[in-house]
């Protein structure tokens, strides 16, 4: 995770008069409903990266990190779509579009475009949330859609009706200030 962090730094150009920010606490999870059975897993130890003077945002995700309610569901998830040890990790890079005034409390609607990377397969995005700011924390929020089609995720016949084909992903972030 260490590698990630030091990669999001890099990649967002620390020289100059920037403020970083951390995620203190992020929580993504996935829900994929179907008439057969929901599934929804949750990663709780990944750690973004944002730029509040650029708007730069980057999150590295590890698909072993999702924890499943049934441990069976979790070994399928990694093992046979995933494909974890092949594709370990979901990123997105992205920027916030929108100027803000990161010293002011308050709630904002905010778009972020950029790439996300998932099973080997790189995509643009635009992604819509939150930024919330209070107290010199910034507090991300955002729901969006991924087709698993889209990033060539292959679900066995068996399996087709108990996975949905549109997975819905929940992002919570606390970002803290980086301290040097």
């Amino acid at each position: 995770m260490k590698k990630v962090f030091v990669t999001g730094l890099l990649a967002m150009n620390l020289y100059g008069y920037t403020q970083i920010y951390v995620g203190e606490k992020c929580k993504i999870t996935f829900f994929s409903e179907t008439k057969l059975e929901n599934i929804d897993a949750t990663n709780s130890v990944t750690k973004p990266v944002f730029n509040s003077k650029t708007g730069d945002f980057v999150i590295q995700a590890a698909q072993n990190a999702f924890v499943f309610k049934s441990a069976f569901m979790q070994e399928h998830y990694n093992e046979n779509y995933m494909e974890s040890e092949k594709f370990p990790y979901a990123k997105f890079i992205g920027k916030v579009k929108e100027t803000i005034d990161y010293s002011k409390d308050g709630t904002y609607n905010v778009t972020m475009e950029g790439t996300l990377d998932m099973h080997g397969v790189t995509l643009p995005r635009t992604i819509t949330g939150t930024i919330t700011i209070k107290g010199g924390t910034i507090t991300m929020d955002s729901k969006f859609e991924v087709k698993v089609a889209d990033h060539k995720i292959k679900v066995p016949s068996l399996y087709v009706e108990k996975i949905a084909e549109v997975i819905q992903v929940t992002f919570h972030a606390d970002m803290i200030v980086f301290k040097k």
